[in-house]
């Protein structure tokens, strides 16, 4: 039986917040990755950041500490698996 994987997704009004955020996680020595937003967490195009689950309290605390940023949530996704050379 294949376990669940999950990615978390921070979610923007727009870009300039997206990078503001980054910057700031950088800064605080967090990961994140900047990615485009997936559909099953936003109908809307446009990017989001990409952190793993240990890091999401740190990210909200960094966003508390910032509240200047402007988020429009944090989406748990579950990842996709593709299953290659279906035919071999």
């Amino acid at each position: 039986m294949t376990k669940n994987i999950y990615d978390y997704y921070v979610l923007f009004p727009n870009h300039q917040e997206g990078l503001r955020l980054h910057r700031e996680l950088k800064a605080a020595g967090i990961k994140c990755t900047i990615s485009p937003t997936p559909r099953e967490a936003s109908n809307f195009c446009g990017i989001s950041l990409l952190v793993s689950e240990d890091n999401v309290e740190k990210v909200g605390k960094v966003l508390r500490e910032n509240s200047d940023i402007k988020t429009e949530d944090i989406v748990k996704v579950k990842r996709k698996t593709t299953v290659w050379n279906k035919t071999c």
